[in-house]
């Protein structure tokens, strides 16, 4: 994929340079130059440039048929969650039901009789 911008012709590439290395900054600002160095700075080799058009277009592609899958499994997605959740509340409701205390009953006692106090 190329195209011309102002006086510069533009590719996109795929660099291929050895995992001990970095690329070298570019005079330009934000751009990296094809010279490969090492941590010390040092000139270790030139990268490897491959087109890119075929890594986009792949790329493009399976994001495409990722959201056609997506768009097509949603609906079955979707009915799957609301069962779920509805099974999950009522397991919650039972759970409740079941730990719920036997209510309460209320029992008046009897009060004996108060002491009572005889002359002597």
């Amino acid at each position: 994929m190329e195209f011309n911008w102002g006086d510069s012709n533009w590719e996109l590439m795929l660099v291929k340079h050895p995992s001990d290395t970095h690329l070298s900054q570019s005079s330009t600002p934000g751009g990296k130059s094809p010279l490969a160095r090492d941590d010390d700075n040092t000139l270790n080799t030139h990268a490897v440039l491959f087109d890119g058009t075929k890594t986009a277009l792949v790329i493009l592609g399976a994001g495409v048929a990722l959201g056609a899958a997506a768009v097509k499994a949603a609906p079955n997605v979707k009915s799957r969650l609301i069962s779920l959740k509805s099974k999950l509340r009522r397991q919650a409701e039972e759970t409740i039901d079941a730990e719920a205390p036997a209510p309460l009953t209320v029992i008046e006692l009897e009060q004996p009789d108060p002491p009572r106090l005889r002359a002597v």
